[in-house]
């Protein structure tokens, strides 16, 4: 619960990220520095541990309040939330421990502002609003959507102003000795003037340089401070309102403090142009532990832009420039999502100095602004399937104008079956005719066998044909007759006859396959027109000049008669 409000690690957490990370580059360190700035961290932690165990004081002869009782109860939970249980409720289920350490701290911030003495009815009410604003603001926007970095830290401003006024309420109140007061103030000054030390933890070259476990272990101090107000609870009671309408001098003073301590970090940060930014940089395996936007939480979705941005594109350049920090990339990536289109974001990107495709930065961006990359993917598909009805329409139009150019050359001869069709070949050309449901193993028609006889190669269910054409369309005829017909062998340049089988009542041409190189892009029918059994096929080839005028004809045609025939002798009519 103090974790999350005060913006610090837990203790458990402080030594599970620290400790990994400073003994790993122990060995590097020059100058000797590492060694005394453990020894020295080790004993300030061994004096917030005893801070915090040393126990209560005892109650005062008359017995405390039940709103005393119920505050040093909350506190004590809040403290052991803050040490050990947040952690262990936080591996069964994160909705469990953020909503219980917000419920728990709302009400101590209600109990400790209603039982701090010796102030106003007006300062009680003014320090309940801040506080309150403080812890349950961020907690709804985080509900309603992923909120901006400023408007956190603004309301983490409120929780501060709370803190300043409990403050000034220990010091008039009498019950809190001044150890405790200065704790708090330490505290208070440790976090307003290190607003990115959560990132500094997770900085492999700030942790080198000893920042981040410095400022890390200085954030314990608030869990040291609320454990030390609880202890002193039992002390006799405030001072008596009476007394609070003329503070005394040194109440100016704290009054002093609380404002120097609220103006430090505008002093600290300053202007975008000097800005201390933090760095993170990638973790090894950052990217693979990156999910879907749906399945990352609101709180993580920053951290996971980061990773994406800060990760080596497949390109093997990062997104944006190493030396980046990582404010400005967040806020690179939110000038990008400004941008209405993907064009414009990858024009943008460049003169950022990024590189990165339309994709790789859509998948960052969707972390920052899910609605501009769901918008951009949308109109993405709309004009994918646009361009892919555009490719459908071009395409079944160049099949139809190339059809039309093939023609039956026995157009008064009709066969059983037949048909006409442009014949794609693909490198080298050549095609066949088979069984194409006969999966026997044994010979069948070569292309290379035919290349060496200078046509037609066929044995068993195939046949493979070679041309003199290959990288374009030729005309292609199939007819199927119940017996020979006549040779008619004028006006063609090759004629040959072979025997083939059909064990499945099929004999076919390839149709063209999607995506595939060569077949007939017209449907034609099967050649074995009395289904399975043995036939005679006739195949007539020629060639034609090439025509300047019509550069797209085809220059070759081809004509393969099929006939029920029982020899398998080859028979060369015109070679």
């Amino acid at each position: 619960m103090f974790a999350a409000v005060s913006g610090n690690p837990s203790a458990l957490s402080l030594t599970a990220m620290t400790a990994p990370w400073v003994f790993r580059y122990a060995r590097y360190a020059q100058g000797g520095w590492l060694g005394p700035l453990l020894t020295g961290i080790c004993g300030l932690n061994a004096w917030m541990l005893w801070q915090v165990l040393r126990g209560p004081a005892l109650p005062c002869a008359e017995g405390l309040a039940r709103s005393v009782v119920w505050l040093r109860r909350l506190l004590y939970a809040g403290v052991a939330g803050d040490l050990v249980v947040w952690e262990l409720v936080e591996e069964l289920s994160d909705a469990v421990e953020d909503v219980g350490s917000l419920l728990l701290w709302a009400v101590t911030v209600v109990l400790l502002t209603r039982v701090v003495g010796g102030v106003s009815a007006r300062f009680r009410v003014v320090a309940l609003a801040f506080g309150l604003t403080g812890v349950l603001a961020p907690a709804l926007l985080f509900l309603l959507g992923d909120p901006d970095l400023s408007t956190i830290s603004l309301l983490g401003l409120a929780s501060c102003g709370w803190t300043v006024m409990i403050l000034i309420g220990q010091r008039r109140d009498g019950r809190w000795s001044n150890a405790t007061i200065d704790v708090g103030r330490i505290a208070l000054v440790v976090l307003l003037a290190s607003p990115a030390s959560n990132l500094a933890l997770q900085s492999e070259s700030l942790l080198f340089n000893g920042l981040g476990v410095v400022m890390g272990t200085l954030g314990m101090l608030t869990t040291v401070w609320l454990a030390r107000t609880a202890h002193e609870l039992a002390g006799p009671g405030g001072m008596p309102a009476a007394e609070t309408a003329a503070p005394p001098a040194a109440g100016r003073g704290r009054l002093r403090f609380a404002a120097i301590a609220l103006v430090l970090p505008l002093v600290a940060v300053g202007t975008e142009e000097g800005a201390h930014l933090s760095f993170t940089g990638a973790d090894e395996d950052c990217f693979e532990q990156v999910g879907s936007y749906a399945d990352t939480r609101p709180r993580d979705r920053r951290q996971a832009f980061l990773c994406l941005a800060r990760s080596g594109t497949p390109a093997g350049t990062p997104m944006f420039p190493e030396d980046l920090p990582d404010q400005r990339i967040l806020a690179h990536g939110r000038e990008l999502c400004t941008l209405p289109g993907a064009e414009e974001r990858q024009a943008l990107l460049r003169r950022m100095g990024g590189a990165a495709d339309a994709a790789e930065l859509g998948d960052a961006l969707e972390f920052l602004c899910p609605g501009v990359i769901a918008r951009q993917r949308a109109e993405e598909a709309r004009e994918h399937a646009r361009r892919e009805r555009e490719r459908e329409r071009e395409w079944a139009a160049w099949k139809a104008e190339t059809n039309a150019r093939c023609t039956d050359p026995w157009p008064r001869l009709r066969a059983e079956r037949q048909g006409t069709a442009a014949y794609l070949l693909f490198e080298g050309g050549g095609y066949a005719v088979f069984d194409d449901r006969d999966h026997t193993e044994g010979a069948g028609g070569d292309i290379f066998k035919a290349i060496d006889d200078g046509f037609i190669d066929a044995g068993g269910s195939s046949a493979a044909i070679t041309t003199d054409g290959e990288n374009a369309p030729m005309c292609l005829t199939v007819k199927a007759f119940g017996a020979a017909p006549p040779l008619r062998l004028n006006g063609w340049d090759r004629v040959v006859e072979v025997g083939l089988v059909s064990r499945t009542g099929r004999l076919v041409v390839p149709p063209y396959p999607e995506g595939g190189d060569s077949g007939a892009i017209r449907p034609l029918p099967s050649l074995a027109v009395d289904g399975p059994g043995r036939y005679r096929m006739r195949v007539y080839a020629r060639s034609f000049e090439w025509d300047e005028d019509d550069p797209d004809a085809p220059v070759e045609e081809h004509l393969i008669i099929v006939y029920p025939g029982r020899s398998t002798k080859k028979i060369v009519h015109r070679p």
